[in-house]
């Protein structure tokens, strides 16, 4: 004899019931969306309710773990869920992929969800296509009046097709990664059309037949530039860079053919990391990028130098950065690092705040002339790769010895054990320091 359903259980879903459809969506808002589809078997009514609750639909998170009949069995939702003539779904973001793609036809429902969803207000869309050979993209992601956020992770090798009459009124978020431009028309025509674009980031995208490659755009605030696996044959060009409102920019990869980098005087923070020094054009090059950041207030300055000609700038005027107040420093493969990082700190006479890593490091910092940010406002420092070697002390000491107004100095220790750490320890905390306030400490 089945168990009786508790009389106040029974009140609970009767309550539950008597709520108007607007509220049962927005509770249902809350579940994962195979939770909220779940509900549809309740009864006639909770049928089609879910749909009006789903505003996100994400494909990596929806066909993770999924077998093969499971997969048409996710195909035969999303195609209820957006052409189902009862009840027509909004959706705010939709996140999609073609893993489960095997031919070019395996696109075209693929394209007519994307149409359908962008047709209908779609805010935010993330297309991560990994086979090679796509379909050109629908022409009404260019033209959408709707999207606010444009994610575009393709592997494909073909031209990327931009439609003439690209129009994204309404985009302030860019991200394009692995696209291949034949010319600069294509990407020049997608930024333009972005009026009132505010975060562009471009990943490991390949520009050819380009002499210069111009992002013009009066209301960006955020810039990411990586190009960390593109060739150096590939990337024969000009960067030219003109964001009068730009607050944040990265730029990570090679050292290109030349930087243009005009009116950046907003710049509040910027993160650099650059290579393949060993191009005829790199110390130049190298000279333009900074300079044209020289504006910025915190400075992460990673270096990958096979030679010291990128250092040779001290007495360049163009280099000084006069707002720069904190800077992290770290460099690889580069010759008497140390020295030039002192010979650099010439060229930041405000800064405060400095990090940097003691790695692969030589002696010969004695006879160098004291940087005034030494003198007069450096007030932390930190520093890693600690080990105990004679060029760490050396460093160590030479910040403690002109270092005048430091109020703390932070040293993170690596490669010791025991005996050797302790010894080490005491023979750190007892270094002398010109600065009354300065209290060491050390991990």
């Amino acid at each position: 004899m089945g168990r009786r359903q508790q009389p106040e259980t029974v009140g609970v879903l009767d309550r539950i019931n008597n709520l108007p459809d607007s509220i049962l969506s927005h509770i249902l808002s809350f579940l994962p969306n195979k939770e909220a589809v779940r509900t549809s078997v309740l009864s006639t009514r909770w049928k089609y309710l879910f749909a009006s609750s789903i505003s996100i639909l994400d494909f990596e998170h929806c066909l993770k773990n999924l077998y093969e009949e499971d997969v048409n069995n996710f195909m035969n939702f999303v195609d209820t869920l957006l052409f189902n003539p009862r009840e027509r779904v909004h959706l705010e973001s939709f996140w999609v992929n073609d893993y489960f793609v095997d031919d070019e036809d395996g696109y075209l429902p693929l394209y007519g969800w994307i149409s359908t969803a962008l047709s209908r207000g779609l805010k935010n869309i993330g297309i991560n296509f990994i086979n090679e050979k796509v379909p050109v993209l629908p022409t009404l992601l260019f033209t959408s009046h709707s999207l606010v956020t444009l994610t575009l992770f393709l592997h494909i090798k073909d031209d990327m097709k931009v439609p003439t009459n690209a129009c994204l009124p309404n985009l302030k978020n860019l991200c394009l990664t692995n696209l291949a431009f034949e010319d600069g028309y294509s990407i020049l025509k997608l930024i333009s059309s972005c009026h009132v674009l505010e975060d562009l980031t471009i990943y490991d995208c390949c520009f050819h037949s380009i002499s210069e490659l111009n992002i013009h755009n009066h209301l960006l605030r955020r810039l990411i530039l990586c190009f960390e696996h593109v060739c150096v044959r590939d990337y024969d060009y000009v960067m030219a860079i003109d964001a009068p409102s730009l607050v944040y920019f990265e730029y990570t990869g090679i050292v290109g053919k030349g930087y243009t980098l005009s009116n950046m005087k907003s710049l509040v923070k910027a993160e650099i990391s650059i290579s393949h020094f060993h191009e005829v054009h790199s110390e130049r090059s190298a000279t333009q990028l900074l300079q044209g950041i020289c504006n910025v207030q915190s400075l992460h300055l990673a270096i990958e130098a096979f030679n010291e000609t990128f250092f040779r700038t001290r007495l360049d005027p163009k280099l000084v950065f006069h707002n720069l107040v904190e800077l992290e420093f770290h460099s690889y493969y580069c010759y008497r690092k140390g020295v030039r990082l002192v010979e650099f700190l010439h060229n930041v006479p405000n800064l405060k705040t400095l990090i940097l890593d003691l790695a692969d490091g030589e002696e010969g910092l004695r006879s160098l002339p004291i940087p005034s940010c030494l003198l007069f406002h450096v007030k932390e420092i930190k520093i890693s790769g600690v080990d105990g070697s004679k060029y760490a002390f050396e460093m160590i000491s030479y910040f403690l010895n002109h270092a005048m107004v430091l109020e703390k100095l932070i040293l993170k220790m690596i490669n010791l054990l025991g005996k050797d750490e302790l010894c080490i320890l005491k023979k750190l905390l007892r270094l002398p320091r010109n600065s009354k306030k300065c209290e060491v400490v050390v991990h």
